[in-house]
């Protein structure tokens, strides 16, 4: 009898925390959403209100702002490699090759 009565009071614990995820899923779901806009438009993102939908545009502020700062026209190198390495030419530079045979 004990064990029946266990087995009763598992179901209706599961059957109600079933019932308590499919009624407070959907809350969560949304303020997560929420906040994950939230983020992305502090972010620069942008918000599309229709249908609850939203995407992310990239406005490329950083990238604006260093060419301002540079007159038009002129380049500007970040990165100029060593030359002290000896230069290679042909299949020194390709890679591995990789010897196969083809099966029919």
């Amino acid at each position: 009898m004990a064990f029946l009565k266990f087995i009763l009071i598992t179901f209706a614990v599961y059957f109600v925390v079933r019932f308590l995820f499919r009624l407070f899923l959907p809350f969560a779901m949304r303020k997560a959403a929420e906040k994950l806009m939230k983020k992305a438009q502090q972010q620069g993102g942008a918000y599309s209100g229709q249908g609850g939908t939203f995407y992310y545009e990239f406005t490329g502020q950083g990238q604006q702002e260093s060419k301002r700062s540079q007159p038009e026209g002129k380049i500007k190198v970040d990165y100029v490699p060593p030359k002290d390495a000896p230069e290679r030419k042909g299949t020194e530079t390709a890679g591995e090759f990789v010897d196969f045979e083809e099966i029919k």
